[in-house]
C-alpha cells in the first residue's frame, strides 16, 4: 500500500521513491500544501474504494500512519 501512496505523491512534488519512507510527513517534509494532500487522498479514496474520515486524517502525520490507517480500512 505505501508505493500506492509514494506514487501518488511523486505525481506532485519532485521526489525519488526512496527518498520516501514511513517516516516521511508529507506537508513538513516535502512542502505539500493542503490542497495537493486533500487531492492525493481523494484519489486514494477512488482508487481503493474507501472513505477517509476527514478528522481521522488530521491525526495522521507520516506516510507509515497513513498506510496503516489505509489498510485498516481495506479489511472492514
Amino acid at each position: 500500500m505505501l508505493s500506492i501512496i509514494t506514487n501518488l505523491v511523486m505525481e506532485y512534488v519532485e521526489v525519488e521513491e526512496k527518498d520516501l519512507t514511513e517516516e516521511t510527513n508529507p506537508v513538513r517534509d516535502l512542502h505539500l500544501n493542503s490542497y495537493d494532500f486533500i487531492s492525493i487522498i481523494g484519489r486514494l479514496e477512488s482508487e481503493l474504494g474507501i472513505d477517509i474520515n476527514e478528522r481521522e486524517l488530521k491525526n495522521l502525520e507520516t506516510l507509515g500512519e497513513l498506510d496503516a490507517y489505509i489498510k485498516s480500512k481495506m479489511i472492514h
